[in-house]
């Protein structure tokens, strides 16, 4: 594997890529042969990410930790990412502020929201990788829906006052565990709504990964 290369300073780079694994990604340390190692996970949907994956994330982790990321289908799991052993990676990701294991507490790292186009930039890549964008039909005509789900209160508050501060009209729900769903833990849900809010995501937040771009050009053709 290449040396890696660590940040040195706070990019929109950095805090898209952040965003990437408050929602895709998983961190932790593991026996490897005979020593502790750190291993690292990045994974997506395995069609719907794709091309995010491939077009996006893979050239900004070589542009910031200089890291060719082996990117591969994992069909038994219906997933599409990558996942390496690399303690300093970890470590690096542990000081940035985001924590081992499940991220039943993660939050967003206040250093990439003190600044107006990281904190766009970090919100985009959380979208991006565990957003949904729905248009549902209501009153015979296509409304539109976007998500955010997780099982961190932390990050749903963060979610919600980030938005509320870039004007976006913007709800959180609380579904609680459902052992007949095979559901641990509870489960929040941040939700922006309406054709003007879909509008102004989409030129604010810019979102990149083509999942969501497809329904918008869609719903923008539709609705001129």
């Amino acid at each position: 594997m290449e040396n890696i290369q660590l940040p040195k300073s706070i990019s929109c780079e950095l805090a898209e890529e952040t965003g990437w694994h408050i929602g895709d990604g998983s961190m932790n340390y593991y026996r490897n042969q005979g020593k502790l190692k750190g291993l690292y996970s990045l994974r997506g949907h395995i069609k719907d990410d794709r091309l995010h994956y491939i077009q996006r994330i893979k050239p900004i982790f070589k542009q910031l930790y200089n890291i060719n990321i082996p990117l591969h289908e994992m069909p038994k799991t219906g997933v599409f990412g990558f996942q390496i052993w690399n303690s300093e990676l970890v470590k690096f990701k542990q000081t940035v502020g985001l924590p081992l294991g499940k991220k039943i507490n993660i939050k967003i790292p206040s250093k990439f929201t003190e600044n107006y186009e990281t904190k766009i930039a970090v919100l985009r890549g959380i979208f991006d990788t565990d957003g949904c964008t729905y248009l549902e039909n209501k009153n015979n005509k296509l409304y539109p829906r976007l998500h955010i789900g997780t099982i961190s209160e932390y990050l749903a508050n963060d979610l919600l006052l980030n938005f509320k501060q870039l004007g976006f009209r913007t709800t959180c729900y609380y579904e609680p565990p459902n052992k007949n769903q095979r559901r641990k833990y509870g489960f929040y849900v941040v939700s922006i709504r309406g054709e003007a809010m879909f509008r102004k995501f989409m030129e604010v937040i810019r979102p990149k990964n083509s999942k969501h771009l497809v329904k918008y050009q869609f719903y923008a053709n539709l609705y001129k």
